[in-house]
């Protein structure tokens, strides 16, 4: 299958005001603006066709916002983007869903916060590659997704955790 390459050409300006921001905040989906000078959300211009954030600042997408992964997010996620080099939006849903469930096991099970370590023990992030069209060598596309995944290799720990996906250990 051909890779499409979407250039910052192929994007239009965002379509979001500081209208429909409002909108989302008094529907509770966004943070209640405290400080005019230091706001805790801002619009885009109007005219940009390439977000560029403040310092401080990250884009996110209302949708986002909508199915209830706002901001500020968690002290977890952020150190997942960080660690990986990546924004929010880099995320595959799939990704946001592991991420999810590990928080979800750890605070609702193991009774603590999300355990980095353990995270790192259990899980790594793959950015989507394209192929370079020489045999075995692939190089990072770091403007499209990133995906959680268990560590499977035999130095990894494959069965130390929830199964995700296909059919439970020993079942058929």
């Amino acid at each position: 299958m051909p890779v499409t390459l979407v250039t910052a050409d192929d994007w239009r300006p965002s379509s979001m005001t500081e209208r429909r921001l409002l909108e989302l905040e008094s529907e509770g989906l966004l943070r209640r603006r405290t400080s005019q000078s230091s706001p805790e959300w801002i619009a885009p211009p109007a005219s940009h066709r390439e977000l560029q954030p403040p310092e401080g600042y990250v884009v996110s997408f209302a949708k986002f916002h909508r199915h209830g992964l706002g901001a500020p997010s968690s002290r977890f996620m952020r150190a997942l983007c960080f660690h990986n080099g990546v924004e929010l939006q880099h995320f595959s849903p799939n990704a946001i869903t592991i991420a999810a469930v590990f928080a979800a096991v750890c605070e609702g099970y193991l009774g603590m916060m999300p355990h980095w370590d353990l995270w790192l023990h259990l899980y790594r992030g793959e950015l989507f590659n394209a192929a370079t069209g020489t045999t075995g060598v692939r190089k990072h596309v770091w403007a499209t997704c990133l995906n959680l995944v268990l560590k499977t290799k035999k130095t990894e720990r494959p069965r130390e955790y929830i199964p995700v996906g296909g059919t439970p250990s020993g079942s058929t």
